[in-house]
């Protein structure tokens, strides 16, 4: 089986993940709290998603690559090893593919997004997202080098779906 991660967001509240302009009508403590983590490259919150036709906070992030080796490249840039992260374990078929799609982001988009950087997510098929790309492996040790707390989903492709997903019986892993 084929599976996709998402971090477990911190201060989870219920069994269904939501995309943040969701939280910010439901929940807009816990909005605020996720909101940070784009501090300094706002406008991609505004980015419009040309395959979902909505904005880049209105769909849930996934990556097809294994946390532990997210992880490993991490530390080998430099990263304390003592740090854990925990990560639902998602089957790819959970997502539906109308709502799904995949970005390939590149650098950190600063302009519009194109159609050329998206492609059709196939849940048999996401296996081939399921490395880490080298150039994201330079990023992270180029980040640490200049003390920077990298983007840990750099240049790695996004699985992107459109809406909220229970996740109510999946699996969680700590690596």
């Amino acid at each position: 089986m084929n599976y996709i991660y998402h971090w477990v967001p911190k201060n989870m509240k219920g069994n269904i993940l939501k995309p943040l302009n969701t939280l910010k009508i439901q929940e807009p403590d816990l909005y605020r709290d996720h909101v940070k983590k784009y501090q300094e490259r706002e406008s991609i919150m505004y980015q419009r998603i040309p395959t979902l036709d909505c904005l880049w906070n209105d769909v849930l992030h996934f990556s097809a690559v294994h946390p532990q080796e997210i992880k490993d490249a991490l530390v080998d840039a430099g990263m304390p090893n003592n740090i854990k992260m925990t990560c639902y374990q998602i089957p790819a078929e959970l997502l539906e593919p109308e709502k799904t799609t995949i970005y390939f982001s590149g650098d950190i988009p600063r302009n519009r997004m194109k159609l050329r950087n998206f492609s059709d997510y196939v849940p048999g098929k996401i296996i081939k997202y399921s490395h880490i790309p080298k150039e994201t492996k330079e990023y992270y040790k180029e980040s640490y080098r200049k003390n920077k707390r990298p983007l840990v989903f750099n240049k790695i492709p996004h699985i992107l779906y459109k809406g909220s997903l229970s996740i109510k019986d999946i699996v969680i892993i700590e690596v």
